[in-house]
């Protein structure tokens, strides 16, 4: 369970301008944080502030290893275009043994789910300090920096689609997700108040992730306008509005073939991630009640699974070409959270 050290926002700025040097290993730095953290690092520009949020998630520690790597070298480097702000946030889960392991404490909510009241708990306190934190700092845009929970491409996600989010996207990755559907998540929080975008930058433990984990920083950092128009957005791949397939209430699920589960999802499920599922393709073995075992709503909340998928003997198969994301090799994240999303291939731009 939290402590109030863990659903605290420990400002470390006093700390980080006093030039104590960092332990040599992200992990190291980890395990002496007094719990989440937010650093200020002046930049040229001292009127304006950027801010990057980081492990919200803390199975996703690209961020984190990014961040310690920038800041061991910022002494050395150019400062920042502007005041960057840094926050580290699931301290506790991301230090819980196994390491990395842990999206969340035990019995506790995911924290990038309670950026909306109810506000009580120590994740909806913690929650309610970044976004507090945010608000006073004013910053003209927030980057949230995450690892997918399985092998994938690196690619963007914002909650409005517009030239000023296409240009900040395109300046990290070729592919960008739009949605709006609400789960709490900070990205939804901040739509209203600052442009924001979220990162993901491939499978956790995937030393590409963390390449591209410390590119991100990097250019965040330094670039003198984020939102200014440049080549790569008119080849940017845009996806409005996937669709998040589920487990039905009570349905069971594994990887292990020889485990007997409602859901049995192929081992190399991952491989699909920003492809494209072809109708007939088996994504995965369907116990009796066949597509009962599953939920797909959009985000209006319509159900439509039958318009997406079949079953086809005993199988689950895409009815249209889909592309899938954020598929997973994780069975405790695929039953907690969603087996993946999926998108009609005519609806990217």
């Amino acid at each position: 369970m939290m402590t109030a050290d863990d659903s605290r926002l420990h400002d470390l700025s006093l700390t980080l301008s006093a030039g104590q040097p960092l332990p040599a290993t992200a992990e190291a730095w980890l395990a002496g944080l007094p719990g989440p953290v937010m650093l200020r690092y002046p930049g040229v520009d001292r009127t304006r502030v950027r801010a990057l949020v980081t492990l919200l998630h803390g199975n996703e520690p690209s961020g984190l290893r990014a961040i310690h790597g920038w800041l061991s070298g910022a002494a050395a480097a150019p400062p920042p275009a502007t005041d960057l702000v840094l926050i580290i946030a699931n301290v506790a889960a991301a230090r819980l043994p196994p390491r990395y392991n842990h999206r969340q404490l035990p019995n506790e909510r995911d924290l990038n789910r309670c950026f909306r009241a109810p506000w009580q708990d120590g994740p909806g306190q913690l929650a309610q300090a970044i976004l507090s934190a945010l608000v006073a700092l004013g910053p003209e845009a927030v980057l949230d920096l995450h690892n997918t929970s399985g092998a994938s491409p690196p690619f963007a996600v914002a909650a409005i689609d517009d030239a000023r989010h296409r240009a900040f996207a395109a300046r990290f990755c070729d592919h960008l997700i739009v949605t709006d559907l609400r789960l709490g998540a900070l990205m939804e929080a901040a739509e209203h108040l600052f442009p924001t975008l979220t990162i993901e930058c491939g499978g956790s433990g995937d030393p590409r992730a963390d390449a591209m984990a410390a590119t991100v920083i990097s250019r965040f950092a330094d670039s003198p306008a984020l939102f200014a128009a440049q080549p790569a957005t008119d080849t940017l791949t845009v996806f409005r509005n996937p669709v998040r397939v589920e487990l039905a209430p009570g349905a069971s699920l594994s990887f292990d073939p020889s485990e007997v589960a409602d859901v049995m999802l192929r081992t190399d499920i991952q491989q699909h991630n920003f492809g494209l599922a072809l109708p007939g393709v088996a994504l995965a073995s369907l116990g009796r009640d066949g597509l009962g075992h599953l939920v797909a709503r959009d985000h209006r909340g319509r159900p439509v699974l039958t318009e997406l998928f079949e079953a086809r003997a005993g199988t689950l198969t895409p009815r249209q070409p889909l592309h899938l994301f954020m598929a997973t090799a994780r069975a405790d994240i695929a039953a907690s959270d969603c087996l993946f999303y999926v998108a009609p291939a005519q609806q990217q731009h």
